[in-house]
C-alpha cells in the first residue's frame, strides 16, 4: 500500500458550496424544495468522493521488466499491469511511472475507466541503456470520477529492478588457455597416459612440507617440485581487469545513423569490460573455473561461477581513482602462479609495468595473455574500413617490455572485435606473430544466463 492525496475539484468546490448556500437560504426561509436542491448538490460529490475512495483502496499493479538482463545499448520494456478488483467500474486513470535517476523525461500513460475486475496492461521502453543496474518505479495513479469531481492520487510502493550488463560477444572455438595443473589435460581423468609424476606434482612454494617434495620430477624440470594432496579436475583462469581511470580514455561519439553509439567506440574502458565479460563467460561455457580480479581499491579475486553472475558483477564496475597497479601486485603475483592469467590492460606507467613483469616472470611454466588497449586510437576513431596506423610510442613500448617478460600480447585499438582480438592473443600464445587484431563491426550478443 502506498501514500495516497485526495481532493475535489474545483467543479465539485462549487457544487458543494452553491449547494450548502441553497441548504442555508431553505432553512432560513422555510423553503422546503431549496433545502431539497441543497442536499442534492451536497450528495453529487460525495457520493463521487465515496466511488472513488472505494476505486483506489481496490485498484492493484504488477509490473515487469523485459529483459530482466539485457545487454548494453538494448531496449528495456517495463510492463505495468492495473487491475480493478472492484466492481464498480472506475474512472479515467493518469499513470505515470518514476524512470530511473539516470534517465530524464517522464513516463505518463492516460487509460480510460476499467470495469468491474477488469486487467489492462501498459508498457513504455527505455532504448539505448548503458551498462548499469536501474530501478524503475513506483507508480502513481490519479483517479477521477466520470463528473470530474473528484481527484485521487494513489501512489504504489513495488519497483522493478534490471541490470544492464556489458555486450557480450562470442568467441571462436579456439582451446582457451590452461594452468598447468589442470587435470583436462586430454579430455580424460586417466593419468597413466601423461605420467602419474608430472601429473601429481607443482611447483614448490615458501611453507610446503619438505617431505612432499618429488625429487625425480624435480630432478627432470630442475625446479623443487612436490606431491600434490588432490588434483584439480576444471582450468583455472583469473581475468586481471585494469579499471584505473588514469589507464583509459574517453574518445568522440561516433555519429551513426542506426540507433545508439557502440559504448566501446567511445570509451576504452567499455571495451575492456566487454572484453572480460566475452572471455569470462566463453572460458566458462568451456568448463573453466574463472576468477576475477576488477576492483582495484579493494583488491581480491572473486569466484563468481556462471555468467549471469559474472555480467551483474561487470556491470557495476568503474572506473577507480588508481594512478597504477600496485595494489594487485600481491594478487596478480599469486593468481600467475595458480592459473592461467589473462589481463585486459588500459596505457600503462612504469610502476604498473614493474608489476606485471615481476608477476609473471620469464620462463615460468603457466601461460599469461594481455590485450593491451592502445588508448590514443580512442581519441582519434579509425574511419570504417581504413587498417589502423601503427601503434603509439607508449602502448609499443608496454608490449615489449610485458613480452621481455615472457607475456603473450596483442595491442587492440578502437574499432577492433574482441573475437579476433582473443583468437590472435591465442595465436600469439603458440608462438605466431599477431601485433593486433582485425578491424570488423562490432555485433552486441546478449549475456548467456
Amino acid at each position: 500500500m502506498g501514500g495516497f492525496r485526495a481532493g475535489f475539484t474545483t467543479r465539485a468546490s462549487c457544487l458543494i458550496a452553491a449547494g450548502a448556500t441553497a441548504l442555508l437560504c431553505g432553512i432560513l426561509l422555510g423553503e422546503v424544495d431549496l433545502v431539497r436542491a441543497g442536499v442534492l448538490a451536497l450528495a453529487v460529490p460525495l457520493a463521487a468522493a465515496f466511488v472513488v475512495f472505494r476505486s483506489r483502496v481496490r485498484i492493484a499493479n504488477r509490473r515487469s521488466a523485459d529483459p530482466a538482463r539485457a545487454s548494453a545499448g538494448d531496449a528495456v520494456a517495463i510492463h505495468l499491469a492495473v487491475t480493478n478488483r472492484s466492481v464498480l467500474r472506475t474512472g479515467s486513470l493518469m499513470l505515470e511511472d518514476q524512470l530511473p535517476p539516470q534517465l530524464t523525461g517522464r513516463a505518463r500513460f492516460v487509460v480510460p475507466g476499467l470495469g468491474g475486475r477488469e486487467t489492462r496492461t501498459v508498457s513504455y521502453r527505455m532504448p539505448g541503456l548503458p551498462r548499469g543496474r536501474y530501478r524503475a518505479g513506483p507508480l502513481r495513479i490519479r483517479l477521477t470520477d466520470p463528473f470530474r469531481m473528484i481527484d485521487v492520487t494513489r501512489s504504489f510502493t513495488a519497483t522493478t529492478e534490471f541490470v544492464v550488463t556489458p555486450i557480450v560477444d562470442p568467441l571462436p572455438a579456439v582451446e582457451p588457455p590452461r594452468s598447468y595443473d589442470i587435470g583436462d589435460n586430454a579430455g580424460s581423468h586417466s593419468i597413466g597416459a601423461h605420467g602419474a609424476d608430472d601429473a601429481s606434482t607443482r611447483e614448490y612454494r615458501t611453507g610446503d612440507d619438505l617431505r612432499k617434495i618429488h625429487w625425480r620430477s624435480s630432478a627432470r624440470t630442475g625446479a623443487l617440485m612436490v606431491r600434490q594432496e588432490e588434483r584439480p579436475w576444471q582450468g583455472q583462469t583469473t581475468l586481471l581487469l585494469d579499471t584505473r581511470a588514469a589507464g583509459h580514455v574517453v574518445g568522440p561519439v561516433p555519429k551513426s545513423a542506426d540507433g545508439p553509439a557502440d559504448p566501446r567506440r567511445t570509451s576504452s574502458l567499455e571495451w575492456a569490460i566487454s572484453a572480460a565479460a566475452s572471455i569470462g563467460t566463453h572460458l566458462m561455457i568451456a568448463g573453466r573455473d574463472v576468477g576475477l580480479i576488477d576492483d582495484l581499491a579493494a583488491p581480491n579475486r572473486v569466484h563468481l561461477g556462471t555468467p549471469g553472475r559474472l555480467g551483474d558483477r561487470l556491470a557495476m564496475v568503474r572506473a577507480a581513482q588508481l594512478g597504477d597497479l600496485s595494489s594487485v601486485a600481491g594478487l596478480a603475483r599469486s593468481a600467475a602462479r595458480d592459473s592461467a592469467l589473462v589481463a585486459v590492460l588500459g596505457l600503462l606507467d612504469s610502476t604498473s609495468l614493474r608489476v606485471l613483469a615481476d608477476a609473471h616472470p620469464r620462463g615460468a611454466a603457466i601461460p599469461a595473455f594481455a590485450l593491451l588497449l592502445d588508448t590514443q586510437t580512442w581519441l582519434t576513431p579509425p574511419v570504417e574500413g581504413v587498417a589502423a596506423g601503427s601503434i603509439s610510442a607508449p602502448c609499443d613500448t608496454a608490449a615489449r617490455v610485458l613480452r621481455a617478460a615472457g607475456w603473450s600480447v596483442v595491442v587492440v585499438a578502437c574499432g577492433e572485435t574482441t573475437p579476433a582480438a582473443w583468437q590472435n592473443l591465442l595465436r600469439a600464445g603458440k608462438g605466431g606473430a599477431a601485433p593486433r587484431a582485425a578491424a570488423q563491426p562490432q555485433r552486441p550478443v546478449g549475456i548467456v544466463r
